[in-house]
């Protein structure tokens, strides 16, 4: 058996992506890589943001991940259990700016890291001040989302998973990405 080990990381959408610059290349062969998953292709959620308009940016997000087909995002009321937090906040607090990031917890096994709890914030003070539209908040809000489902950080601009690109959707590498990563619950 495997010794299971708690881990905690942060995944940040970086301050590039205030500019849309990156010195990055970009390649159609591109694959959005992949660090876990979830243990069910059912995962719940509580959008914990006060602001209706974030629970909207938050619900948009999640209504593009699940329109890939591959993970059903499910709300959950106040109260339960949820294995993913939304949120917001007036400002983070790191070392540098940032758009937008993730806390999870996982178990780390060889080739197989299970996710078993996420926490995604975005930055309303950042967001604002460097004038994202909605449809670039909602993508900030997807990126996130994204490591909260165990998807990395792509080279591809075209990738929603690019860290220096507000401007970008899901993309057909990151949905081949995410089928990869919860391929072993689909056979």
């Amino acid at each position: 058996m495997f010794k299971l080990l708690m881990k905690t990381l942060t995944v940040l959408l970086t301050a590039g992506a205030l500019t849309g610059l990156s010195s990055q290349t970009s390649s159609a062969a591109t694959v959005t890589p992949t660090w876990g998953h979830w243990g069910s292709l059912t995962i719940t959620y509580h959008c914990a943001s006060k602001s209706a308009y974030y629970r909207s940016i938050w619900q948009q997000a999640v209504g593009q991940w699940n329109r890939t087909g591959v993970v059903r995002l499910r709300a959950v009321p106040t109260g339960q259990k949820a294995d993913i937090e939304l949120t917001s906040a007036q400002s983070i607090t790191r070392a540098q700016v940032f758009a937008g990031y993730t806390d999870y917890s996982y178990y780390k096994r060889p080739h197989d890291n299970r996710i078993v709890f996420a926490k995604s914030i975005l930055d309303r003070g950042i967001l604002t001040s460097y004038r994202y539209t909605k449809t670039q908040r909602v993508n900030v809000a997807t990126h996130e989302l994204g490591h909260a489902l165990g998807l990395s950080h792509s080279q591809d601009k075209r990738s929603v998973m690019n860290a220096t690109n507000r401007y970008a959707t899901i993309s057909a590498q990151d949905r081949i990405a995410l089928r990869g990563a919860y391929a072993h619950q689909r056979a």
